[in-house]
């Protein structure tokens, strides 16, 4: 067996199915306001005025923006090594990681989106898919799949941060286990980078929204 296989088989074992449920998993904790009620209300407004043709297209749609939250997460995830390293070494010194610059810029923004093949082909689709049905809709029944839209959108963004924030992590916890001091040493940088990604708030937002709950 050859290196390159060696790690291939790696890679795989890390982007199964755990490591996607674990991705959902993230998502479906956290708050995204009315995006996932309004999208299932979407859905099950759709399926009362879309032909069985539409209906098909709809689950294609549907299929490929699951590709795209996949391809997010796997794409994330080694981005978010990159980052932690990079930043280790002093080569950044983006306070989000470099979650906009490698992540957003480059997976989610044109120019630089069309690179990435098959997951540009998949938005293309997507697009394509979501046009065709929206000409034939009435307004009212367009903001049904406005809602679906945004909430694919929505899954797919928060998986590509969700994976860019697991693999920065996994990055110091490997930097770690030879060095045990690392993320002592660079804590300010590790805070810095969750608080502008939203995975902690300040004290002052801790204690307004404990007040909001009693």
């Amino acid at each position: 067996m050859k290196v390159n296989d060696i790690i291939g088989e790696m890679a795989d074992r890390a982007f199964a199915f755990s490591f996607l449920q674990g991705i959902n998993d993230l998502y479906a904790a956290r708050d995204y306001g009315c995006t996932e009620s309004d999208y299932q209300a979407g859905i099950n407004h759709l399926l009362t005025v879309l032909t069985d043709e539409q209906k098909e297209a709809l689950n294609r749609m549907e299929s490929t923006y699951t590709e795209r939250r996949y391809y997010a997460a796997e794409y994330g995830f080694k981005c978010g090594i990159y980052g932690a390293f990079r930043q280790f070494f002093g080569c950044s010194g983006a306070k989000d990681g470099g979650f906009q610059e490698l992540v957003s810029d480059d997976l989610l923004m044109q120019p630089k989106m069309q690179r990435h093949h098959k997951n540009y082909a998949n938005i293309e689709l997507c697009n394509k898919i979501d046009r065709e049905i929206m000409d034939t809709l009435n307004e009212q029944d367009q903001e049904y799949m406005v809602s679906v839209a945004c909430a694919w959108q929505q899954r797919a963004y928060s998986a590509a941060m969700d994976g860019f924030y697991c693999g920065y992590r996994a990055a110091y916890n490997l930097m770690e286990s030879i060095n045990p001091l690392v993320q002592i040493q660079h804590v300010d940088k590790i805070l810095t980078m969750e608080y502008h990604l939203g995975y902690i708030k300040p004290y002052s937002e801790v204690e307004r929204l404990r007040d909001m709950a009693a």
